[in-house]
């Protein structure tokens, strides 16, 4: 996997973003400007319908009750003289107002003396009465037509007798229809404004927010992974300079990218390379170390012969002529001996190291309780004399290489008869346990132990705790066991402390 692939990996997931109203900053500003704009038509539309509507009743009143007066104002003769046909002459002209629908006069004790009214149609609107009593007026020379027409409601009893009243109905089917005209030409006037102002409204808001759909658009592009991204300014103001300083952000993500991957780039050939290093050092490490297992396998074998006869030689030089030697001489035959016999021994255990090293596994079901006491047995045919207790746990079964298994056991037995040699009530046991979810073998024993602090020595070839005039040894028995559990894809380790004795634990793995 490359580093482009990890990186895509590694981005969190994209959402898509809601559609309509909820996922656009433009339709949303959009739809509260425009409701906006439509409550205020409609509020300046009925406030001006209203208004208009007052203003009309109000002029309908006042000629109402102007023509009422007029009439009043007009018939006192009449009325004084009974004169119905003048009176009829008056409200005749009266009635050629077309809001007037109604005008009867009457006399002072209220009997209808001329009554003219138009024919009652269907749907008419409502009316409005005014009436107005008719008084015989004294001689004033100072009275004006202004006291007259525009006097206070009701006249004072010293205006004169009262000589009847005088009644006019309007109809308001004028102001009805008026305020409907005006109702109509007020909406078409909202909606012509409401239009106007929504496109006006539409055209700043997408100068304003279409800038930040290309910010969009391009943060997405850089998010897909392309590299070529430019948005045009078409400003000079905040949103121009963002987006100045956006594509200022492009070019230095490129210069960047372009950075890293030609590091990458190099960063994968220096692996590469390295890699072929690491394969050729390590064909070359591996050739050393056949060679050197080679060599030492020669070696080890080539040395074994000439051991054999310095040890034949010494014991022929002592039969044969032992007698004339001296005690001296001799001592020194004894020690060339036995320098000898410790090379032999030295090689015979280099020689069981390469053989574990060499040796082509074969796994297969073995007892290693049946191992433990056969190995014991033979040590004992050793050493006759001493009293070893044994405890081995039975049917202890494992998996693995049945050679090599016996090798370690058989390193480990001997250690521990080497080390419990000096201890009474000498004891080697052997069984199983679980360390978790794994079954894990141990020997034990309770001989001499050793400092926890050296314990990574142990498992170096060679490398002893003890002196050899305390315990004999090569010093390559733990790391034979160290090897062939290792080449079984296990682990040993040991726990002991100074006078304790030891236990060693190691695992095979099925």
């Amino acid at each position: 996997m490359d580093a482009n692939s990890r990186s895509d990996s590694s981005q969190p997931a994209r959402t898509t973003p809601p559609r309509g109203i909820r996922g656009s900053f433009r339709a949303k500003l959009f739809t509260i400007t425009a409701a906006g704009i439509l409550m205020v038509s409609a509020a300046f539309t009925v406030f001006f319908l209203l208004n208009q509507h007052s203003i009309l009743d109000a002029k309908l009143a006042t000629e109402g009750r102007l023509l009422a007066r007029l009439l009043a104002h007009n018939g006192r003769l009449p009325l004084f003289a009974g004169d119905s046909n003048q009176l009829a002459h008056l409200a005749r002209g009266a009635m050629a107002s077309p809001d007037v629908v109604e005008v009867t006069i009457a006399d002072r004790n209220g009997r209808t003396l001329v009554r003219m009214a138009r024919p009652a149609a269907r749907g008419d609107s409502p009316v409005a009465a005014f009436t107005e009593p008719v008084f015989a007026l004294q001689e004033n020379g100072n009275r004006t037509e202004e006291e007259l027409y525009f006097s206070p409601e009701g006249q004072p009893e010293a205006a004169g007798q009262q000589l009847g009243t005088v009644r006019v109905v309007m109809s308001e089917a004028n102001v009805h229809h008026q305020v409907r005209r005006l109702s109509v030409t007020a909406t078409l006037g909202a909606l012509a404004f409401l239009t106007l102002g929504t496109g006006l409204v539409y055209l700043v808001l997408r100068g304003i927010t279409q800038p930040l759909s290309h910010l969009t658009r391009g943060v997405r592009a850089i998010e897909s992974g392309e590299r070529e991204v430019a948005i045009p300014v078409e400003s000079g103001d905040e949103i121009g300079a963002l987006t100045e300083s956006f594509n200022r952000m492009v070019v230095a993500l490129r210069q960047r990218r372009e950075e890293r991957d030609e590091a990458e780039h190099r960063l994968r050939e220096l692996n590469a390379r390295l890699e072929d290093k690491v394969i050729a050092r390590t064909r070359q490490l591996e050739e050393l170390n056949r060679e050197l297992e080679s060599f030492s396998y020669s070696a080890a074998h080539d040395l074994r012969a000439p051991l054999l006869r310095l040890n034949g030689l010494c014991k022929a030089l002592k039969e044969d002529c032992g007698d004339r030697l001296d005690e001296e001489t001799r001592a020194y035959l004894r020690r060339i001996a036995t320098v000898g016999k410790q090379m032999e021994r030295v090689i015979s255990s280099m020689s069981a190291l390469f053989n574990v090293q060499r040796r082509e596994m074969q796994r297969r079901e073995m007892d290693l309780s049946a191992m433990v006491r056969a190995i014991i047995s033979t040590l004992r045919q050793t050493d006759p004399l001493r009293e070893v207790t044994l405890a081995v746990e039975d049917s202890v079964m494992a998996h693995g290489d049945t050679e090599l298994v016996w090798t370690a056991l058989e390193n480990l037995a001997g250690n521990a008869w080497k080390f419990t040699s000096r201890t009474a009530d000498a004891r080697i046991e052997f069984g199983r346990t679980r360390r978790g979810d794994e079954e894990v073998f141990f020997l034990r024993d309770n001989g001499a132990g050793f400092d926890m602090a050296y314990a990574d020595k142990l498992f170096k070839p060679f490398e002893r705790l003890h002196r050899p005039d305390e315990f004999p040894g090569t010093g390559v028995g733990l790391a034979i066991v160290h090897r062939v559990v290792e080449r079984h894809g296990g682990r040993v380790w040991l726990e002991s402390a100074p006078g304790a004795g030891t236990t060693c634990y190691f695992t095979l793995p099925s």
